[in-house]
């Protein structure tokens, strides 16, 4: 017995050895001398300029070139795929990307995003004492699965990384040979799009020295990047300069350059056609066509059929394959060249877009009058215009990016990647971000939204499926599955601007399917058509501004849902036909077959049909209406608020 003490003693001295912080601190002061001392510190403080080729595994393999220009906390990187070059800076501060022509603010989450994975780089490393706490050290095995002296980390949280509904720890490891060369660092990465604290690891390989004006530097010319155990891409270190100056005017913003766009016919108003809640606008390509395609600004890339690519005559940009991602997955595609890409007289000459098989996404038996939608007409083509999108009228409007601004209510945004992104209020406590797609047939809550009983009233899809099927004969939103909710919310508001009696879907859990893989996933959720198109909305991506003008009141009582009731005569009879789901008529109690006897307490009988629709479905939104019905021998009566529900 004496003996087991003593053995299990041992052992727990032991680990608190392998523990102990001056142990791990002076391993790691070690591996920062190995690595070249005074001059590896000075790296990342004088900065420096590295080339990389890139390896990303998406479920297959996409290549493309990065140079990274580096000083202290700022950072500038430059992707190249094939001949397109996107840009995404960040000074410590703030930052901006340029994407093609259009260069734009990051959105605050991106922000936070960049400011959290600061430390998590190579030459970063030896300022780790100085930006965290080290804990101690242990043995361990690395996300490669090799084994390691890894020492432990604690970062402090920020104030938003404390916000999290999942809090990360703080915590980062730095992974030692015997030799204490350094192996490899584990960090967390915070995704502020989905809220989901993930495990990030380098692992370096196949060092070599390079000199700096301090002296040389051992660095790792390949980085293989782990998100949890899984390989997600390699970078090969091509080239480093760390002789010449990194001038400051490489972190400032420019200005957007010249769109490719043709001014000299613009402006142009181009009609589209809508079915359910898309738009749907003619285009040609190469001067083929026109085809059908649908303008979705929550699409990041302009993205069309191969078959079309083809027939047009795209022209393939070398070394441009990736993997596209829709509402079912990722698919394989490429970059394409187009010449001209014609809207009505608005034409964009040399633009860029992504081509793939339309079978694998939502569209691939999508037509419009016996032909074959096409794709999405996304981000970088609309960008090169103002648009301005009349849901009234059917029409859009395309101005030079320049051109004057429309009177009417004045929305900034921020840019979200490709997106257009908002703040909007629910009710009177709920703040939650939106992005603004014509692409959306439905607004959809992100699941972070936690209702309030003041905010507005809900069921469940099953139930709303159900009910819904009494009204729509067809399959309009069978692309709604699983677990989620229906709202209808009393009122929303954007900016000044107030939305009341919307309804809105969200996903509760994650084997529900919505028709946007964006805010299926993500904290983001989206506001769609059916409030839009109450609105005429001037899009300028150059601004980063909305301006948002009312439809008249003729124009927004003329499909008003009115009460959530229709009728239908049998003789002089007038009955309810159906009731829409969680409008007024139904909380009180409406039910479909209803046999209505009065209306604001005078008989219908001798009504004209006109009479009939301006009273009960054409009527100015907020009129009361009382309603007297007869059902199962009795008497019920009901007082209704019109409203413009916003199906």
């Amino acid at each position: 017995m004496r003996n087991g003490f003593c053995l299990w003693g041992w052992f727990a001295l032991t680990a608190l050895l392998w523990a102990d912080p001056s142990v791990a601190r002076e391993r790691f002061e070690a591996a920062i001398q190995n690595h070249g001392g005074e001059a590896y510190r000075k790296l990342f403080l004088n900065g420096f300029k590295a080339q990389h080729d890139i390896t990303r595994e998406h479920g297959g393999k996409s290549e493309s070139k990065r140079v990274e220009y580096r000083k202290g906390n700022k950072q500038r990187v430059e992707i190249m795929r094939g001949e397109e070059r996107f840009v995404i800076t960040f000074d410590g501060n703030g930052g901006w990307r340029k994407d093609g022509y259009l260069v734009t603010g990051l959105a605050q989450e991106e922000i936070w995003a960049q400011r959290d994975s600061a430390h998590g780089d190579f030459v970063v490393v030896p300022h780790w004492l100085e930006q965290a706490t080290l804990v101690g050290g242990e043995d361990a095995k690395m996300p490669d699965g090799r084994s390691a002296f890894r020492i432990e980390f604690q970062f402090p949280l920020s104030e938003e990384q404390k916000k999290l509904p999942t809090k990360p720890t703080g915590k980062a490891y730095c992974y030692l040979d015997e030799k204490n060369q350094i192996l490899g660092i584990q960090y967390e990465l915070i995704d502020y799009e989905t809220d989901e604290v993930n495990q990030a690891a380098e692992i370096f390989h196949n060092y070599r020295e390079m000199p700096t004006p301090a002296g040389m530097v051992r660095m790792p010319l390949e980085t293989r990047y782990y998100i949890g155990n899984r390989h997600v891409g390699t970078y090969f270190l091509t080239a480093l300069d760390a002789q010449s100056e990194i001038a400051d005017s490489l972190f400032e913003r420019p200005p957007s350059e010249a769109p490719p766009i043709v001014r000299e016919t613009l402006p142009t108003k181009v009609p589209f056609r809508m079915k359910g809640f898309s738009l749907y606008v003619e285009v040609k390509l190469n001067g083929k066509g026109p085809y059908w395609i649908i303008l979705d600004t929550g699409a990041a890339s302009t993205w069309i059929d191969a078959q079309i690519a083809k027939e047009a005559g795209l022209e393939k940009i070398p070394n441009s394959d990736y993997y596209g991602v829709m509402v079912y997955g990722a698919f394989p595609s490429y970059r394409a060249r187009v010449k001209s890409l014609q809207i009505g007289n608005a034409e964009v000459r040399d633009l860029t877009i992504g081509v793939g098989e339309l079978q694998y996404t939502p569209l691939g038996d999508d037509t419009l009058d016996g032909k074959k939608v096409i794709g999405l007409l996304g981000r970088e083509t609309l960008s090169a215009f103002q648009m301005t999108v009349n849901f009234a009228e059917r029409t859009i409007t395309l101005e030079p990016p320049d051109a004057e601004l429309p009177q009417g209510t004045v929305i900034p945004y921020e840019m979200f990647g490709d997106h257009i992104l908002v703040t909007m209020g629910v009710g009177n406590k709920n703040q939650i971000r939106m992005i603004v797609d014509t692409g959306a047939s439905v607004n959809l809550l992100p699941p972070s939204y936690k209702p309030d009983k003041a905010d507005g009233v809900w069921m469940t899809l099953e139930e709303w499926t159900k009910r819904l099927g009494e009204i729509h004969e067809d399959d309009e939103y069978s692309f709604m599955t699983g677990d989620m909710r229906v709202y209808r919310l009393h009122k929303m508001t954007l900016g000044p601007l107030l939305f009341e009696s919307v309804y809105a879907f969200q996903k509760l859990a994650e084997g529900a399917r919505s028709d946007s893989i964006i805010a299926s996933k993500t904290k983001h959720g989206l506001l769609g058509i059916p409030v839009m198109r109450h609105y005429k909305i001037t899009f300028n991506y150059y601004r980063q501004l909305m301006v948002w003008q009312p439809n008249t009141e003729q124009e927004r009582t003329a499909d008003n849902a009115g009460y959530g009731i229709w009728w239908r005569k049998q003789g002089k009879d007038l009955f309810v036909r159906w009731v829409m789901p969680l409008s007024d008529a139904d909380l009180q109690g409406v039910k479909k077959g209803d046999k209505i006897v009065l209306i604001d307490g005078q008989s219908p009988a001798n009504w004209t049909e006109k009479q009939l629709v301006d009273r009960l479905s054409y009527t100015k939104p907020y009129r009361p209406l009382k309603l007297t019905v007869e059902r199962n021998g009795k008497r019920l009566e009901f007082e209704l608020i019109a409203r413009n529900y916003e199906l």
